[in-house]
């Protein structure tokens, strides 16, 4: 026997399956996209060296290219600006750590130039990038004992 009752009664349930799937998809694209805008600015081949992946910490980024433009978190800048913008950013809370990202062809005075400017401005901490090379797992040496 069927209960009529039971067959027009208002399901009181959420399916969450069609949310879990919008979010999932949204979180995909947001991780592909994600590089790509961070990546936004002036074209900037960065010193090869062996160094650990960048920290999450999020710092104010200088940047300089190798044909002389001058980036402060995307924004160009006139490198006689930068120390003004910087202790102005730095007195407004700024966390006070800059990471430098020197083109490889910008002759070293200039990187020199800019972290002093920005130790000036009240930079507490200083990086400099470099992109990433993976270490082989064995060595040569190891290899031929």
């Amino acid at each position: 026997m069927r209960r009529p009752a039971q067959r027009n009664r208002v399901m009181g349930e959420i399916n969450i399956t069609p949310l879990t799937d919008v979010m999932l998809v949204l979180l995909v694209i947001f991780m592909v996209t994600t590089p790509l805008i961070l990546k936004a600015g002036i074209d900037i081949n960065l010193p090869k060296a062996h160094v650990k992946p960048a920290s999450p910490i999020q710092r104010l980024t200088i940047s300089l290219s190798a044909d002389g433009k001058v980036m402060l978190d995307n924004e160009a800048i006139a490198l006689d600006q930068l120390g003004p913008r910087l202790s102005t950013m730095f007195k407004q809370g700024a966390d006070p750590s800059v990471t430098v990202s020197a083109d490889e062809q910008v002759p070293y005075g200039d990187a020199v130039r800019v972290l002093d400017i920005a130790r000036q401005a009240g930079a507490a901490k200083l990086v400099l990038a470099a992109e990433p090379v993976s270490l082989p797992l064995m060595s040569q040496e190891m290899m031929k004992k």
